[in-house]
């Protein structure tokens, strides 16, 4: 299909001018960078949906109407910019329709380059669009149906950027290829082009055998599509439920749809449809270009969620951090004062781990602390709260939890680190842990400060009555309730 060269049009909008010029500077050929001014000039020499990006500070978006800019015109994408001033965590509010990424500053030619090319692959994507509806004005026996795919692709194009949170996007997808084709369920799998060894699987929930059947299948799509095999992977269920008929993978009701970003590769969509082994030339175009349209919303979730990650998590145990915790506990505290529901915490620090850093190295003591996390998430509910408090110490956060439960959670905690063998460089070594626990009752609202320090309170009392022991403050009696329950 022949398509005209257009320049593509780097649109700055309120850009200081130091960071202009570091624009200017790195411009790739075929692009040309215009000022607002200059985007009505431009709209009556080019036409409709020629190929353009906005680039904005992030901080400026949330003040800003898209019809002042656009015109209504979504061919042209939004980089948020990301100045040294800015960070993304204080600006709660959706990203762009159109959306195409995060600009993070040096501005380099590498960097423009990355962002022409995306311009130009949606550009693209509008020009299918653009020819696809001559050819339906031209075959009128085909209106009906062309139409009904055309509306699906902009649907698609559309919905996909509306959320950042894959699992949406997925779900989205599931629905509107049921306009298209009877549609069962939808499953992915993506990798990290950089990291072909860790890959995120989305399924619904279904039994554990036809779970497992799935995930080996999804793996060995990536592998055709990878070439290597992916060891380490991730499990994510999707909101929906699938029908008792799903059946285990069969190549007759699959349609497997790859996701790339340029020339590579980084994920695949898998169709189960009963459709699947007589599907029409234009039904398999359809489900390639909404392909197309979903691999961009898709691999920016995917960013997004890394982004999210990184500032939630603590990057060694990969539980959350502290200042996630700090968060969690205000919205727990709130939840406890309008409900009444009981609330527990608990404390906990490994005992005498400064001795395993100087005994067998700070590796021997990282391994430590992540097989500790893993523990501790194991061991919890989905609605507990697991974070690294700081250093060796860990915090469990346990909504509608009594302190007798808590004690008893506290002590499999601490049974079950006491029994784990651990075994670095070919020597073995045991670690215990001393655990604090504190508890709320339906009462008036207590301050995070308070309850924290009533955990602080037990911890430090287990940790000078021996050690290896669960405490608990009881109220304020904190020595003599401690007594009575430690072991």
């Amino acid at each position: 299909m022949n398509r005209e060269n257009k320049d593509i049009y780097f649109l700055l909008l309120d850009i200081p001018a130091d960071i202009e010029k570091q624009f200017e500077e790195n411009c790739p050929s075929g692009c040309r960078i215009v000022s607002l001014k200059e985007l009505e000039k431009i709209n009556q020499e080019s036409g409709p949906n020629y190929p353009a990006v906005f680039f904005i500070p992030v901080e400026k978006w949330e003040n800003i109407s898209t019809l002042d800019i656009f015109g209504g015109d979504l061919s042209i994408q939004v980089v948020l910019v990301v100045t040294e001033r800015t960070s993304l965590d204080a600006y709660d509010f959706p990203p762009p329709e159109n959306f195409l990424g995060y600009l993070y500053l040096p501005v380099n030619s590498k960097k423009l380059a990355y962002f022409k090319n995306r311009v130009a692959e949606v550009h693209n994507l509008y020009l299918d669009l653009y020819h696809m509806a001559r050819e339906i004005a031209l075959e009128r026996e085909l209106l009906a149906r062309k139409n009904e795919q055309l509306t699906f692709l902009n649907r698609i194009l559309a919905k996909a950027t509306l959320s950042l949170d894959v699992s949406e996007i997925l779900d989205m997808a599931r629905k509107e290829f049921g306009a298209v084709l009877e549609t069962k369920a939808l499953l992915g799998v993506f990798w990290q082009a950089e990291n072909d060894l860790e890959a995120q699987i989305y399924l619904p929930s279904t039994s554990p055998g036809l779970e497992q059947k799935w995930i080996e299948y999804l793996l060995q799509a990536s592998q055709r599509f990878n070439q290597k095999m992916i060891k380490n992977y991730q499990v994510n269920y999707l909101a929906y439920k699938v029908e008792d008929c799903l059946l285990k993978p069969q190549t007759w009701q699959l349609i497997l749809i790859p996701l790339k970003i340029g020339q590579k590769t980084f994920g695949a969509l898998a169709v189960v449809t009963s459709q699947a082994s007589n599907l029409g030339r234009d039904q398999v175009q359809i489900l390639q270009s909404a392909g197309n349209h979903l691999g961009l919303a898709i691999r920016n979730a995917l960013k997004y969620k890394k982004v999210r990650i990184q500032a939630d998590h603590d990057g060694l145990t990969r539980v959350y951090n502290r200042q996630s915790f700090d968060k969690r506990l205000r919205l727990e505290l709130k939840r406890h004062q309008r409900h009444g529901h009981s609330l527990s915490l608990l404390m906990l620090d490994l005992d005498y781990f400064k001795k395993i850093n100087d005994t067998y190295g700070h590796l021997a003591g990282d391994m430590v602390l992540q097989r500790i996390a893993r523990l501790l998430k194991s061991t919890v509910r989905e609605t507990d709260f697991v974070a690294r408090y700081g250093g060796e110490e860990f915090v469990l956060l346990l909504p509608e939890t009594s302190e007798e439960d808590a004690w008893l959670l506290a002590q499999r905690v601490r049974q079950n680190i006491q029994k784990i063998i651990f075994s670095f460089q070919g020597k073995k070594f045991n670690v215990t842990a001393s655990i604090g626990v504190a508890s709320l009752k339906p009462d008036p609202f207590t301050p995070a400060d308070v309850f924290i320090n009533r955990a602080d309170e037990a911890l430090y009392l287990a940790k000078n009555s021996g050690r290896n022991m669960v405490c608990t403050t009881g109220g304020h009696m904190v020595g003599r309730q401690c007594l009575q329950k430690c072991n």
